[in-house]
Formats: structure tokens, sequence, C-alpha cells
């Protein structure tokens, strides 16, 4: 019997949203850590995680005697054991290349939603750039992704690999942002990527997720006053 993996990140959506997806997706047996304030992370658990691996750090995954920290190092880690980071090595290298490019994305709507970022001083800039960011979403490089392989998913025509986790976030994070600064839905402007969002959304062993207070937390951390939560 598989043991189970252990998955720590704050309390919010975050990047832990699409780790928790993937560990759904596959029906994973796995506990979560979940960090409600610094000093649980700090005091609690990162002191045990770097007795693990020195690059301790949210996210992390700990699956037996492996310790894997840093965002996109887990996601590969995931890939491997679940088979889904492409079935060949040009697969394997787009899977690659969209999650540095979704990574992109997220840290645009990072500078955007956080004051320490510097970028949005206050509520009223935040309100101006979200307005901005909404009319112009990020994800023309997607659709012409989409259109350029064809098919049902970003990597492979078989099902999601982990990269699609990542760009359905940050879909509907921005469809989120959009809805909360009264903008034109996001999704409408690039077709294939709202197909490729509702397909996903249907997954049958997602719909627990969605169902979850998980789906409910946050998108973005309050501890850190974020505008857009």
């Amino acid at each position: 019997m598989a043991a189970e993996m252990e998955m720590g990140y704050w309390k919010i959506r975050g990047l832990g949203a699409v780790l928790r997806m993937v560990l759904e997706y596959k029906e994973a047996k796995y506990k979560e850590f979940q960090c409600a304030t610094g000093d649980e992370w700090f005091g609690g658990r990162k002191p045990e995680i770097l007795k693990k691996n020195p690059l301790a750090n949210l996210p992390y995954i700990v699956d037996g005697d492996v310790c894997v920290c840093q965002t996109n190092a887990v996601m590969l880690y995931l890939g491997d054991k679940f088979d889904m980071n492409g079935s060949d090595e040009k697969a394997k290298l787009r899977n690659n290349e969209l999650l540095c490019e979704i990574y992109d994305v997220r840290n645009g709507m990072l500078d955007v939603v956080y004051a320490f970022k510097k970028v949005n001083r206050t509520v009223e800039e935040f309100n101006e750039s979200a307005a901005k960011l909404s009319d112009a979403p990020p994800f023309g490089k997607f659709e012409a992704v989409l259109e350029f392989y064809g098919g049902d998913w970003f990597v492979s025509p078989a099902g999601p690999c982990v990269a699609d986790f990542h760009i359905w976030e940050m879909l509907d994070q921005h469809k989120m942002l959009a809805e909360r600064v009264g903008k034109e839905p996001v999704l409408d402007k690039f077709p294939k990527c709202k197909a490729f969002y509702e397909r996903f959304h249907a997954l049958p062993t997602l719909q627990k997720y969605f169902a979850s207070e998980a789906y409910k937390l946050p998108v973005n951390n309050p501890i850190a006053n974020a505008y857009f939560q």
C-alpha cells in the first residue's frame, strides 16, 4: 500500500490549489499542512522540513524519504510520479515551457494584488490595475498554443498534464478578478481557453475538490494584506 504524502502550503488557494488539484485528480493519498500564520510555518513546520531539505519553502511535498520544495520542482516530481509530464520528449519540453510561462502570468497577478510588491500602493491603484488586467488578460499565448497544436489539452491528447492544472487555476483567478471589478467575462476573449476551462472543470475526480472548503479558500494571502482574496 502506498504511503500517504504530505503537501504543505499557506491556508489559501495560491500555488497550493494547483497541487491539491493534481493530487485530487489522481485520487492520491495525502494529508495537508496548511499554515494560517507565519509562526505556524517559520516556528513550526519549517524547522522539520529543513531537516529533510535545506531548500525548505512553501509549497513542499514529502513522499516517503523524498522532500521536494519549489513549485515547479514539486509539479515535475508529481508529473513523474503520476505520468503527467508528457508522453515523449517533445511533450515534456512543452509541459516545462508552459509551467514557466504560466508562472510569469502568476507573477503578474502578484504584482497587482499585493501591496508589498510596490506596484499598487493603494486600493485605488489596485482597482485601476485590476481593471486594466481584466481588459487585457495575459492568455493570448495560451490560446495560440491550443490553436497551434490542437486537441483538448495543452500537452497531451490523452488528458491533462501538470501544466494544465496551473493554467486552469490562473484562468479561474483572472475570471474571478474580472467579476470582482465588474468587467466583462475574460474567458470570452479566448474561446479555446474557455472550452479548456469548462472541460477541466467537468473532470469527474475533481468534483469533490470543487465542492470542498479548499476551493473556497482565499485566492491570495490575507496575512499579507492582499487586495484580492
